[in-house]
Protein backbone atom coordinates (compact mmCIF):
# COMPACT_ATOMS: atom_id res chain seq x y z
CA UNK A 1 0.00 0.00 0.00
CA UNK A 2 1.23 3.30 -1.05
CA UNK A 3 0.01 6.72 0.26
CA UNK A 4 1.06 10.26 -0.81
CA UNK A 5 3.37 13.08 0.72
CA UNK A 6 5.07 15.77 -1.32
CA UNK A 7 8.50 16.49 -0.42
CA UNK A 8 11.58 15.08 -1.70
CA UNK A 9 15.50 15.52 -1.32
CA UNK A 10 17.44 16.02 -5.00
CA UNK A 11 20.12 14.18 -3.87
CA UNK A 12 17.70 11.16 -3.73
CA UNK A 13 16.36 10.65 -6.86
CA UNK A 14 15.25 7.44 -8.62
CA UNK A 15 18.77 6.46 -9.83
CA UNK A 16 20.50 6.43 -6.53
CA UNK A 17 18.05 4.36 -5.32
CA UNK A 18 18.34 1.68 -8.12
CA UNK A 19 21.89 1.46 -7.60
CA UNK A 20 21.62 1.00 -3.91
CA UNK A 21 18.93 -1.51 -4.92
CA UNK A 22 21.75 -3.31 -6.77
CA UNK A 23 24.25 -3.18 -4.20
CA UNK A 24 21.96 -4.52 -1.62
CA UNK A 25 21.09 -7.19 -3.94
CA UNK A 26 24.77 -8.49 -4.37
CA UNK A 27 24.87 -8.83 -0.68
CA UNK A 28 27.15 -6.56 0.49
CA UNK A 29 25.06 -5.04 3.46
CA UNK A 30 23.46 -8.81 4.30
CA UNK A 31 25.88 -8.51 7.71
CA UNK A 32 23.86 -5.30 9.06
CA UNK A 33 20.53 -6.44 7.78
CA UNK A 34 20.88 -9.64 9.66
CA UNK A 35 21.41 -7.38 12.73
CA UNK A 36 19.07 -5.26 12.41
CA UNK A 37 16.00 -8.04 11.75
CA UNK A 38 17.82 -9.62 14.96
CA UNK A 39 17.37 -6.72 16.80
CA UNK A 40 13.86 -6.05 15.84
CA UNK A 41 13.06 -9.72 16.48
CA UNK A 42 14.41 -9.85 20.03
CA UNK A 43 12.48 -6.27 20.60
CA UNK A 44 9.26 -8.11 19.50
CA UNK A 45 9.79 -11.28 21.62
CA UNK A 46 9.77 -8.78 24.70
CA UNK A 47 6.75 -6.85 23.49
CA UNK A 48 4.04 -8.58 25.00
CA UNK A 49 5.57 -8.74 28.64
CA UNK A 50 6.73 -5.14 28.09
CA UNK A 51 2.65 -4.57 26.83
CA UNK A 52 1.01 -6.03 29.63
CA UNK A 53 2.54 -3.63 32.36
CA UNK A 54 0.76 -0.66 30.44
CA UNK A 55 -2.38 0.87 30.95
CA UNK A 56 -5.11 0.06 28.73
CA UNK A 57 -5.21 3.05 27.09
CA UNK A 58 -1.95 2.56 26.02
CA UNK A 59 -2.50 -0.76 25.13
CA UNK A 60 -4.81 -0.42 21.85
CA UNK A 61 -3.31 -2.11 18.78
CA UNK A 62 -3.43 -5.70 19.15
CA UNK A 63 -0.62 -6.65 16.78
CA UNK A 64 2.93 -5.36 17.03
CA UNK A 65 4.14 -2.97 15.06
CA UNK A 66 7.56 -1.67 13.80
CA UNK A 67 7.92 1.45 11.90
CA UNK A 68 11.15 1.51 9.01
CA UNK A 69 11.88 5.71 9.46
CA UNK A 70 13.99 6.54 6.42
CA UNK A 71 12.63 3.02 4.34
CA UNK A 72 14.66 4.58 1.21
CA UNK A 73 13.76 1.77 -1.70
CA UNK A 74 12.66 -0.85 1.20
CA UNK A 75 15.60 -3.27 0.97
CA UNK A 76 15.54 -3.57 5.11
CA UNK A 77 11.51 -3.55 5.29
CA UNK A 78 11.16 -6.39 2.73
CA UNK A 79 14.33 -8.46 4.26
CA UNK A 80 12.17 -8.29 7.83
CA UNK A 81 9.02 -8.86 6.42
CA UNK A 82 10.85 -12.03 4.62
CA UNK A 83 12.44 -12.89 7.98
CA UNK A 84 9.17 -12.72 10.02
CA UNK A 85 7.18 -14.05 8.17
CA UNK A 86 9.65 -17.27 7.96
CA UNK A 87 8.27 -17.90 11.79
CA UNK A 88 4.98 -18.92 11.23
CA UNK A 89 4.91 -21.23 14.99
CA UNK A 90 5.71 -17.33 16.37
CA UNK A 91 2.23 -16.14 15.72
CA UNK A 92 3.16 -12.48 17.73
CA UNK A 93 5.66 -12.08 15.23
CA UNK A 94 3.81 -13.01 11.82
CA UNK A 95 1.48 -11.03 12.32
CA UNK A 96 3.21 -8.18 12.93
CA UNK A 97 1.69 -4.87 11.26
CA UNK A 98 4.90 -3.46 9.10
CA UNK A 99 4.69 0.73 8.05
CA UNK A 100 7.82 1.88 6.51
CA UNK A 101 8.24 5.43 5.21
CA UNK A 102 10.68 7.68 3.76
CA UNK A 103 10.93 11.63 2.51
CA UNK A 104 11.44 10.41 -1.47
CA UNK A 105 8.29 9.70 -3.10
CA UNK A 106 10.45 7.87 -5.65
CA UNK A 107 11.88 5.56 -3.28
CA UNK A 108 8.40 4.47 -1.87
CA UNK A 109 7.34 4.20 -5.41
CA UNK A 110 10.18 1.41 -5.89
CA UNK A 111 9.48 0.14 -2.26
CA UNK A 112 6.08 -0.50 -2.47
CA UNK A 113 6.92 -2.46 -5.88
CA UNK A 114 5.66 -6.60 -5.50
CA UNK A 115 2.95 -6.65 -3.66
CA UNK A 116 3.23 -7.90 0.28
CA UNK A 117 1.49 -6.55 3.65
CA UNK A 118 4.00 -3.79 4.25
CA UNK A 119 2.39 -0.05 4.05
CA UNK A 120 4.44 2.12 2.45
CA UNK A 121 3.93 6.53 3.29
CA UNK A 122 5.76 9.10 1.68
CA UNK A 123 6.07 11.32 4.95
CA UNK A 124 8.34 13.50 6.49
CA UNK A 125 10.47 12.93 10.29
CA UNK A 126 9.14 16.33 11.37
CA UNK A 127 6.01 14.99 11.19
CA UNK A 128 5.39 11.16 11.29
CA UNK A 129 1.65 10.51 10.42
CA UNK A 130 1.10 7.59 13.17
CA UNK A 131 -0.79 8.00 16.71
CA UNK A 132 1.17 8.53 19.68
CA UNK A 133 2.40 5.43 21.72
CA UNK A 134 1.31 3.15 18.70
CA UNK A 135 4.37 1.68 18.07
CA UNK A 136 6.50 -1.15 19.39
CA UNK A 137 10.06 -0.73 17.47
CA UNK A 138 11.10 1.62 14.93
CA UNK A 139 14.24 0.96 12.62
CA UNK A 140 16.01 3.82 11.53
CA UNK A 141 19.12 2.98 9.31
CA UNK A 142 21.72 4.82 7.92
CA UNK A 143 19.21 7.64 7.81
CA UNK A 144 18.32 10.80 9.45
CA UNK A 145 16.59 10.92 12.70
CA UNK A 146 14.06 12.57 14.92
CA UNK A 147 14.11 11.31 18.49
CA UNK A 148 11.76 13.70 19.60
CA UNK A 149 9.01 12.41 17.03
CA UNK A 150 10.28 8.76 17.30
CA UNK A 151 9.65 8.83 21.28
CA UNK A 152 5.87 10.07 20.38
CA UNK A 153 5.21 7.52 18.95
CA UNK A 154 6.65 4.62 20.44
CA UNK A 155 4.98 2.58 23.43
CA UNK A 156 6.40 3.38 26.73
CA UNK A 157 9.04 0.30 27.11
CA UNK A 158 9.05 0.15 22.81
CA UNK A 159 12.40 0.25 21.03
CA UNK A 160 14.63 2.05 18.78
CA UNK A 161 17.19 0.13 16.48
CA UNK A 162 19.34 2.92 15.11
CA UNK A 163 22.12 1.65 12.58
CA UNK A 164 24.97 4.34 11.95
CA UNK A 165 28.42 3.97 10.33
CA UNK A 166 30.88 2.63 12.30
CA UNK A 167 34.87 3.69 12.37
CA UNK A 168 35.81 1.91 9.23
CA UNK A 169 32.56 2.27 7.39
CA UNK A 170 33.87 2.59 3.14
CA UNK A 171 37.39 3.09 4.32
CA UNK A 172 38.90 2.25 0.98
CA UNK A 173 36.76 4.19 -0.90
CA UNK A 174 37.44 6.96 1.64
CA UNK A 175 41.27 6.87 1.44
CA UNK A 176 41.41 7.17 -2.37
CA UNK A 177 39.07 10.38 -2.23
CA UNK A 178 41.81 11.48 -0.14
CA UNK A 179 45.01 10.34 -2.05
CA UNK A 180 43.24 12.46 -4.64
CA UNK A 181 43.17 15.40 -2.38
CA UNK A 182 39.81 15.86 -3.03
CA UNK A 183 38.57 16.05 0.77
CA UNK A 184 40.50 16.03 4.18
CA UNK A 185 40.22 12.42 6.08
CA UNK A 186 36.82 11.87 7.59
CA UNK A 187 37.02 10.00 10.74
CA UNK A 188 33.29 8.93 11.83
CA UNK A 189 32.28 9.77 15.04
CA UNK A 190 28.84 8.61 16.77
CA UNK A 191 28.89 11.04 19.86
CA UNK A 192 26.24 13.26 18.77
CA UNK A 193 23.88 10.18 17.91
CA UNK A 194 24.54 9.22 21.24
CA UNK A 195 23.65 11.99 22.51
CA UNK A 196 21.12 12.67 20.63
CA UNK A 197 19.53 9.32 21.83
CA UNK A 198 20.58 9.55 25.45
CA UNK A 199 18.45 12.91 25.81
CA UNK A 200 14.92 10.73 24.80
CA UNK A 201 15.59 7.19 25.64
CA UNK A 202 17.63 4.61 27.56
CA UNK A 203 20.40 3.10 25.06
CA UNK A 204 20.14 -0.73 25.75
CA UNK A 205 22.56 -1.82 23.80
CA UNK A 206 25.45 -1.27 21.25
CA UNK A 207 26.88 -3.90 18.49
CA UNK A 208 29.17 -3.31 15.93
CA UNK A 209 29.36 -5.19 12.38
CA UNK A 210 31.92 -5.51 9.49
CA UNK A 211 32.14 -7.36 6.30
CA UNK A 212 34.45 -7.00 3.43
CA UNK A 213 33.44 -7.47 -0.08
CA UNK A 214 35.32 -8.04 -3.23
CA UNK A 215 33.92 -5.43 -5.88
CA UNK A 216 33.97 -5.61 -9.32
CA UNK A 217 33.82 -2.62 -12.20
CA UNK A 218 30.03 -3.01 -12.18
CA UNK A 219 29.16 -3.26 -8.42
CA UNK A 220 31.92 -0.58 -7.86
CA UNK A 221 29.87 1.80 -9.96
CA UNK A 222 26.81 1.22 -8.33
CA UNK A 223 28.65 1.51 -5.08
CA UNK A 224 29.91 4.95 -6.14
CA UNK A 225 26.59 6.14 -7.12
CA UNK A 226 24.57 5.42 -4.12
CA UNK A 227 26.91 5.86 -1.26
CA UNK A 228 26.86 9.68 0.49
CA UNK A 229 30.44 8.86 0.45
CA UNK A 230 30.80 10.19 -3.24
CA UNK A 231 28.15 13.41 -3.36
CA UNK A 232 29.99 16.33 -4.83
CA UNK A 233 33.18 14.26 -5.62
CA UNK A 234 34.59 13.71 -9.18
CA UNK A 235 34.63 10.26 -9.96
CA UNK A 236 36.81 10.79 -12.93
CA UNK A 237 39.33 12.68 -10.56
CA UNK A 238 39.82 9.26 -8.56
CA UNK A 239 42.61 6.43 -9.40
CA UNK A 240 40.27 3.39 -8.93
CA UNK A 241 42.39 0.32 -10.39
CA UNK A 242 43.26 -0.46 -6.66
CA UNK A 243 40.03 -0.55 -5.29
CA UNK A 244 38.99 -3.98 -5.49
CA UNK A 245 37.33 -4.39 -1.87
CA UNK A 246 34.36 -2.29 0.30
CA UNK A 247 34.00 -2.50 3.86
CA UNK A 248 30.67 -2.04 5.08
CA UNK A 249 30.78 -1.33 8.81
CA UNK A 250 27.78 -0.55 11.18
CA UNK A 251 27.00 0.33 14.81
CA UNK A 252 23.74 -1.25 15.67
CA UNK A 253 22.50 0.98 18.80
CA UNK A 254 19.23 -0.44 20.61
CA UNK A 255 17.37 1.97 22.41
CA UNK A 256 14.43 1.99 24.98
CA UNK A 257 11.62 4.69 24.91
CA UNK A 258 11.32 6.11 28.44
Amino acid sequence: MLRGGNNESDLYDRSFFEHRSAVFSAGMYDHVIRACCDSVENSLATAPQTRSLLPESANSFDAPRVVDAGCGEGHYMRRLEARLASVPSKQTLNSTDLIAFDISREAVALASRGGGDVEWLAADLANIPLRDGSVDCITNVFSPANYAEFTRILRPGGTLVKIVPGPHHVAELRKTIVDAGLRKELRYSNDDVLQGISAHMRILNTTRVSATTAVDDALLRDFMAMTPVMFHIDQQALELSELDRITIEADVIVASAM
